[in-house]
């Protein structure tokens, strides 16, 4: 008896309102685009099937259920909530049909690849094909675990990952292995004769230490009362008091260079200003001599005077010439012009004498003036032309002569404080070396004593150098002689040897402790047992480590042995995948369906069709050819695995991407498997699939062809 699904009610399913259907043989569900296909197989997927991430990004909601028979005497109705799916009932079912039968009997939205990748992969092939479920079932992780699986045993030495039974056997191991060198350790390390031997030792070098540790704080004690008296010396001298004379010196130098450079500067000055007093007398004087100055008359007037008289002369010449024949006005007016003329001559000769007069009263005042502007051009260097010269080369000499008048005001000052500073220096010179110093010999004194001061600091610190070395602190000088001589290289040699023994000594007595500790560890002893009574406890410890080991080390062998008879039996039931994927029933409808490829093969993890010519990789042919391939997989899978029973197929589209052509002889092939006692649904908003349906429909009896519209 086949399993069949006899009816489906949907409402509030996205765009689907409210859907009834009952099944027959055949069924097609015609839907224009976007009007609930797809949702009505994600409803139909998920209320029948447990694992649906097969298919993804499915859509929940909408309500409703799907009735079933031949799962059991009763029909059967599942919907998204139901708690038990299809799979459930095909676990306990007699005939123990595989989980994986979901995937070959949905398409979902044209998704024609029967798992996600658009192949099918080599444990599908397997559970479907074979029994070797049953072998996984016996060697699954939980029965074997995979550190088994792992295991390698040669020349009876097992070599396992450290994982699982792997890490308890390594643990037992390293564990009886670290209680045997616990024993070895025990042997070698609990004694008392050499820790007893460096106490003896150790005592004679402590003494040997004590006697140079006193040698040397006396040492200590005689190098800082050298130091004190050296200090003493400095504090005599102090270098702030030299840093202060050299400073003064310094000024005293620069104060008495300045001087020079001022005096040079004054002499300077002086000869700019050199003609100033003869500038000063001479320049009003000139001034005066320039005003009263008066030029000698030019011929102009004389010129002036010749052509009024001949303009005069020649009007007489002409009005005596033509007298009888003028008229009165005529007359009249030559004699006006004739007395004009000789007007003009009189007044341009009578204002030429008076010129010439007052320059011959002056001729004396011009002597005057070239004698003062020949002494100009001797001082100066220029001539002489006018006043406003004269002024400005005063004017120069006279700044000259004020900066002269200060500078020589500023050389005096500093002369005073340069007697001053000098006497100062003397004074504190002769404070420190008791004596009388000449102004010549400040400078070497100085540095005498300022290299006294620094030989003094270099003693100071070698000895504060030497005192650092032997890093004894001042409470604990020593001044009593014990009549030893210290030596640093005596006291570090017997330093490092009471360290090298004081090591050693905390080494045998931290090893036998820690020895101890690590035995109570294992043992759960308390620290404060006694050595005797511990051994014997870890001796118990021993003999229970090695028979836990011996347990583990025999459920490893017994987990191996089991993997390898699993082991031979899979590459047994791998040959009959072979003969199963060549069988007639797998092969017949690849054969109808494609009408071209007629072989199927497993290459490793890829599924391979091959027609006569060639072989190819399911997932590397077009989507069309695809669709026919995986079309007749489904139905020759669930042939062979089913036998005489059948069951249902939902297709979603599952054509749509194959030519005209193809999908007639699709379409016909799931007509005959349904006239064979199976299922078809299939889902379609294709216009020309839903005809060939109706086409191929015609041939069934009455209600065996169901045609929905949503």
């Amino acid at each position: 008896m086949g399993i069949k699904i006899d009816k489906l009610s949907v409402k509030d399913l996205g765009p689907v309102k409210s859907f009834t259907a009952s099944f027959d043989m055949l069924n097609l569900i015609y839907s224009r685009n976007e009007k609930g296909k797809t949702f009505l197989t994600e409803f139909i997927i998920c209320s029948l099937f447990k694992n649906i991430s097969r298919w993804c990004n499915l859509r929940k909601g909408g309500k409703g259920k799907i009735t079933v028979s031949g799962l059991e005497k009763e029909m059967i109705d599942f919907s998204p909530s139901s708690r038990q799916k299809l799979e459930d009932y095909w676990e306990i079912s007699e005939k123990g049909l595989p989980v994986s039968m979901a995937k070959l009997l949905v398409v979902k939205g044209g998704e024609t690849g029967i798992e996600t990748d658009d192949g099918i992969s080599k444990f599908l092939v397997k559970e479907l094909l074979s029994g070797i479920n049953v072998l996984d079932k016996i060697g699954k992780d939980s029965n074997i675990s995979r550190t088994i699986k792992k295991v390698k045993i040669e020349g009876g030495k097992i070599d396992i990952p450290l994982l699982g039974e792997g890490k308890d056997y390594n643990d037992a191991l390293e564990e009886l292995d670290s209680i045997e060198r616990q024993f070895e350790e025990i042997e070698s390390e609990y004694t008392q004769g050499i820790l007893k031997t460096y106490k003896i030792e150790e005592k004679s070098l402590e003494d040997n230490l004590d006697r140079l540790d006193r040698a040397k704080r006396h040492k200590a004690y005689l190098i800082s009362e050298k130091i004190k008296e050296l200090d003493l010396g400095l504090k005599n001298i102090p270098d702030d008091e030299l840093r202060k004379i050299e400073n003064e010196l310094s000024l005293h130098r620069s104060k008495k260079e300045y001087c020079s450079q001022l005096e040079e500067k004054y002499k300077n000055t002086l000869k700019k200003s050199s003609n100033f007093k003869w500038l000063e007398s001479a320049l009003p004087y000139y001034k005066d001599l320039s005003l009263r100055t008066t030029k000698k008359p030019g011929d102009f007037l004389l010129f002036i005077s010749g052509i009024f008289a001949v303009a005069g002369i020649a009007a007489a010449a002409i009005l005596f010439s033509y007298y009888q024949k003028t008229s009165v006005t005529a007359f009249i007016l030559y004699l006006v012009i004739i007395c004009f003329c000789f007007l003009g001559s009189f007044m341009s000769s009578f204002a030429y004498i008076k010129k010439f007069q007052n320059f011959s009263k002056q001729a004396g005042q011009s002597g005057e003036l070239i004698k003062i502007k020949k002494e100009f051009k001797t001082r100066i260097g220029k001539d002489l032309s006018n006043i406003a010269l004269l002024e400005s080369a005063l004017n120069e000499e006279r700044g000259s002569n004020s900066e002269s008048i200060v500078i020589k005001e500023q050389i005096g000052n500093l002369n005073e404080e340069l007697l001053k500073l000098s006497s100062s220096i003397n004074q504190k010179i002769e404070g420190f070396t008791g004596k009388e110093i000449k102004e010549k010999d400040r400078e070497t004194i100085l540095k005498e004593l300022q290299l006294h001061n620094r030989n003094l600091r270099d003693r100071i610190d070698k000895e504060t150098r030497e005192s650092y070395k032997l890093a004894v602190p001042e409470t604990d000088y020593i001044s009593e002689d014990n009549g030893i001589t210290y030596n640093q290289q005596e006291y570090e040699k017997t330093q490092s040897a009471l360290e090298s023994v004081r090591e050693a000594i905390r080494i045998r007595e931290d090893r036998i402790g820690k020895l101890k500790y690590r035995i109570c560890e294992k043992t759960r002893d308390d620290p404060d047992i006694s050595w005797e009574d511990l051994i014997e406890n870890l001796r118990l410890k021993r003999f229970e480590i090695q028979g836990r080991l011996r347990d583990i080390t025999a459920n490893i062998a017994a987990g191996y042995s089991v993997y390898k008879v699993i082991s031979r039996l899979r590459e047994e039931e791998d040959l009959k995948i072979q003969e199963g994927l060549q069988s007639k029933t797998v092969l017949t409808p690849l054969k109808d369906i494609t009408g071209r490829y007629n072989k199927l093969a497993l290459d490793n993890d890829r599924l391979i069709v091959s027609d006569q010519y060639d072989d190819f990789d399911i997932r590397d042919l077009s989507t069309g050819a695809k669709e026919q391939v995986m079309l007749a997989l489904r139905i020759g899978f669930t042939s062979k695995i089913l036998k005489e029973d059948t069951l249902f197929l939902i297709l979603d589209d599952a054509f749509q991407h194959s030519d005209w052509q193809k999908r007639e002889i699709l379409i016909n092939k799931l007509a005959d498997i349904a006239n064979k006692g199976w299922q078809v649904i299939y889902l379609t908003m294709d216009d020309n699939i839903k005809e060939l349906f109706d086409k191929a429909g015609k041939n069934f009896e009455a209600g065996k062809y169901n045609n929905f519209e949503l």
